[in-house]
Formats: structure tokens, sequence, C-alpha cells
């Protein structure tokens, strides 16, 4: 292992911001919707063999992995992004990447092209800066991580792992701080409602979707919604209707439920599902309700050294630490009681718009903490042993 510090490993990293800037941009023109991921994962397997990396692979579900193996391998430390992006582009349209003197501009980037650019950088950087760790090192692009897609692939790479993982990073393009160690509770409710309308009648509020799915809503907000542990009810998106004059048969509604505290969640989407049965049938409304996505809460206290590790990595970079909650991949390694935490790279601006744009100078530092940070997990992964980590039921 390396003594380069944090500021030394930024250092020089400027020499290889060409590299960095490479594999973000050809990432970035490689569109990667939920599902659609396959080109992006081939890409970065290509990149993985031209490396000589170990137990290059694409599994299964689509994930792709390598091995960056530790000089002992007495323990493993996983560092995984997901590949998948939220993009408009159409299926003739190309997806275009631009490059500033201090930004990369295009869609995807934030969530979470950069993120994968990273992970595809971080072999090619161990070995110019010297560093190789005694524990090994799996780097996994996951696929189907957002939206309804639900973290499928990481999921089904974590199940079907054969050998132990001991620690693990998560990493996000955005933002430069982000430090997650625990994960809300988090439900995600698709309501659908169809009203009964008798072609050649008068069209009365009872027989609107719009009426039907506004009671479910006011019933929706009388629910009591503790403030401590935190917990919210985020009404999402509601489609209905196509003209003025037109009641509409049919209703949408999304929503996400999330909490710090261990089942409440799921206390208040049972609580929802009560409402959607009471107003279905007090309206003779077909009204349904399914569950996207389904995670619980846990994680590992602030108190924890990896925990200290990176607020101790981000504080030599002069970065201050955003910590909180998470809502994401990580919830699925704490689920598989692996100690991990989520890291963001750099910042943006205009999200999920055309042109979404990240900062550059500030991605070095976010690279620069991921390899200052793997390096004190290789130094301390052995004192991560399960039954030290009181994760949260």
């Amino acid at each position: 292992m390396s003594s380069l510090s944090p500021t030394q490993i930024r250092d020089q990293l400027s020499s290889y911001r060409e590299t960095l800037l490479a594999n973000a941009l050809m990432l970035g023109e490689i569109p990667a919707r939920p599902g659609g991921e396959a080109d992006r994962i081939r890409f970065l397997a290509e990149r993985f063999s031209e490396l000589f990396l170990e137990n290059v692979s694409i599994d299964e579900a689509g994930n792709v992995q390598a091995m960056v193996p530790g000089k002992k391998g007495d323990h493993t430390i996983i560092l995984t992004a997901h590949a998948d992006t939220h993009i408009t582009v159409g299926p003739d349209e190309r997806l275009t990447i631009n490059a500033t003197p201090e930004h990369l501009e295009g869609q995807g980037l934030a969530d979470n092209t950069i993120g994968l650019a990273c992970l595809a950088s971080i072999p090619e950087l161990l070995h110019h800066l010297g560093i190789r760790l005694d524990a090994n090192l799996i780097l996994l692009g996951h696929v189907n991580s957002l939206g309804t897609r639900d973290l499928a692939g990481l999921r089904f790479f974590l199940d079907n792992l054969a050998k132990p993982i001991h620690a693990g990073l998560v990493l996000e393009g955005i933002t430069l701080g982000r430090l997650n160690a625990s994960c809300l509770g988090m439900v995600q409710a698709d309501i659908r409602c169809r009203v009964n309308q008798e072609p050649g009648t008068r069209w009365e509020a009872n027989e609107n979707a719009i009426v039907v799915m506004h009671r479910i809503i006011r019933r929706i907000l009388e629910i009591p919604v503790p403030q401590e542990p935190r917990t919210s009810v985020i009404l999402g998106s509601i489609y209905a209707g196509k003209t003025f004059n037109r009641p509409p048969a049919t209703a949408r509604l999304r929503l996400e439920i999330r909490s710090e505290e261990p089942g409440k969640a799921r206390e208040i989407r049972m609580r929802i599902q009560e409402i959607v049965q009471e107003i279905s049938s007090a309206t003779a409304s077909e009204i349904d309700i399914t569950y996207p996505a389904l995670r619980k809460p846990g994680g590992i206290p602030f108190s924890h050294p990896l925990v200290t590790a990176a607020r101790e990595t981000m504080a030599a970079l002069g970065v201050e630490p955003r910590t909180g909650p998470s809502y994401s991949d990580l919830s699925v390694l704490i689920s598989h009681k692996i100690p991990a935490l989520t890291l963001g790279l750099t910042n943006a601006e205009r999200l999920n718009e055309p042109e979404e744009r990240v900062e550059i100078e500030p991605y070095l530092s976010g690279i620069a903490q991921v390899i200052g940070l793997l390096g004190r997990m290789d130094q301390e992964v052995a004192t991560y042993a399960e039954e030290d980590i009181p994760l949260t039921p």
C-alpha cells in the first residue's frame, strides 16, 4: 500500500485528467436506460479486460464485475456504481457529451455516468499511483437500479455471491461531500383508478376518476406522519384526463414513503392500502395499488471506523461532509450486512435537463477521496467484523 496522502493523490491525478474525462465522455455517449444498459456494460467489460483484471465477466442479470487481486487477499472490498441513467433521448437521437475546461455537459452525467466512469478509472489509477491493496477489490457495474427496477442487478449479484465481502463503497456522481452511512425505509406505491362510465349517459362527479383520486389523496394527507424519527409521504405524480369537458375514466397516482423508523413505512403503506380498499368499495371503482420498490432502514453508526475514515479523508482534501440517510444502492449492501458508505464525486447544475453539467475540478477531489479511503479501508477492514456492527433491523 502506498503512503500517499489524499492531497498527494489529488495532485497526481491532474496528470491523468484526460484519461478520466475520456472514460466519462465515452460512457456518457452510450445511452443506458434502466433495462437497456447492455452496451455500457460491454464497454466496461472491455476496459477491464484491457487492464488485465481478473474474473472479468457479465452475469445472468447483466452486471459486469472484475477483480483487482490483493497482495494477501484475506479480505474483499467492493466498489460499485449503477450503470443506468434517466435520459430523454429518443431512439433515433444521439446522446452527446460536450466538454469545456470547467464542465462536462450532457444528460445522465450526474446520475450516474460520473460514478461509472470513476469505477472504470480506478484500476489504472491505482497502478499509476503505485498503490496495491492487501485486500481483493471487486469492481461492479450493476444494472436495473433506477425507478421500478428497484436495484435488481445489485440484489442479484449479492444474492449469488459465493465469497464474503467485508466492506463496500457505492459511487454516485453527486454531490461531492455526500456521505451516507445509513438508509431510509422506503416504499413506492402506484395507485391506478378506473371508474365505471356507461356510454350515452350523463357523467356525474362520482363517475370522474380525478374526483375519486382526490378522495384518496385527501385521506392520505390525513395520515399522521411523525417528524422524529424523520418520516415523509411524497406525492410524486398524478396523471388523468385529456381535455376540458370529458371526465376521465382513469387516473394514476405515484407516491413514495420514507422513514428512519423500522416498520413505519410499512405501517403507512398498510394504512394507504386500507384507504384504497375503502374508497374503491364506496365508489364502486376499480382501484389497484402495487409496490414497485420496498426497502428496509438500516446502516452503520456514525462512530463506525469506516465513517471516521471517510470523514478524515474528506477533511484532508478540504471537503465538507454532507451526512444523512440514503435510499439508494447502499440499502442492498446494508441488507447483506456489509458495512458500506455512499460517496458523491462532484457537483452538478441543471439536473435532469438536456444541458445538465458536472464540474471537472471537484471530480479530481472526488476520485482522490475514493482512492484515499480505499487505502484506509485496506488497513482497517479486519476490524469491520460483522458482530461489531449494530446494523439497524
